[in-house]
């Protein structure tokens, strides 16, 4: 005697599958990176103001990232921590593109190409090109898989 299948067959592509795996890990990674340093913002300038005079006098560290150093501190804790605010309600945008992605709705498409939008014109501004490219990559990985999401 046959059972009768009454579920639907899933229609989801393994590239699919692998690409939001591979965005919820680098997602868990980088979000929770960014939450560590928006909770130790704080203790991190404090440290950062006390040591300063031996980072100067530490031969090797160079003449710009002596700079570099001094142009953080003098943003101060606040600024970083909204940018740091920023990166995460921007990442979480990604995930949760990812997600809804998963659950094979075309509108994750769109929300993870904003976030990724976002992300490769940082990067792009900020001389990341190396990310910027790998942001590029997975866009039109997602954008080839965009077409079987059901809209």
């Amino acid at each position: 005697m046959e059972e009768p299948t009454t579920f639907e067959q899933e229609t989801k592509p393994q590239g699919l599958k692998i690409l939001c795996t591979l965005t919820f890990i680098y997602s868990g990674v980088v979000g929770f990176g960014t939450l560590l340093c928006m909770l130790f913002a704080k203790p991190m300038f404090a440290w950062l103001n006390q040591n300063y005079s031996t980072l100067e006098s530490n031969p090797q560290i160079s003449e710009s990232q002596l700079e570099q150093i001094k142009a953080f501190m003098e943003k101060g804790s606040s600024s970083f921590i909204i940018a740091c605010g920023i990166l995460l309600l921007i990442i979480g945008l990604s995930f949760f593109g990812a997600l809804q992605m998963w659950h094979n709705k075309y509108k994750g498409f769109i929300m993870y190409a904003i976030a990724n939008v976002c992300f490769l014109v940082s990067n792009i501004a900020g001389g990341g090109y190396f990310m910027a490219a790998f942001d590029l990559l997975f866009l039109i990985l997602y954008f080839r898989h965009s077409k079987s999401l059901e809209k």
